[in-house]
């Protein structure tokens, strides 16, 4: 897969998805960890649901604000790996037949 650049209609979709997303908060480190936490999961292929992965994101960063966190690195980190913790739990289900798989 193919990363995005800064020219590309996907990229350009990013930007006004977080501004519309993150425009009512007052710190520009959400918004900011949001887009680099998509970046990053776009560029490593990990999103298979980009709707899901909006949603994820949104609502994780969201959180983290809420909770006091300014630091848009460590925010951005956080959701990658919650987002990929949750990607494999849901690979896990589906594979399972809608059932949990049992872990050894």
């Amino acid at each position: 897969m193919r990363g995005i650049g800064r020219n590309d209609r996907s990229y350009q979709a990013l930007a006004v998805m977080t501004h519309i997303i993150f425009s009512d908060y007052r710190n520009p480190a959400a918004e900011q960890a949001y887009e680099i936490a998509w970046d990053f999961l776009v560029r490593t292929g990990a999103i298979s649901d980009e709707f899901d992965a909006c949603v994820f994101l949104a609502q994780r960063i969201t959180v983290m604000v809420e909770e006091g966190h300014t630091n848009r690195i460590r925010m951005a980190n956080r959701a990658i790996s919650e987002y990929q913790r949750h990607a494999a739990e849901r690979d896990d289900l589906i594979r399972g037949g809608g059932r949990y798989a049992e872990r050894r």
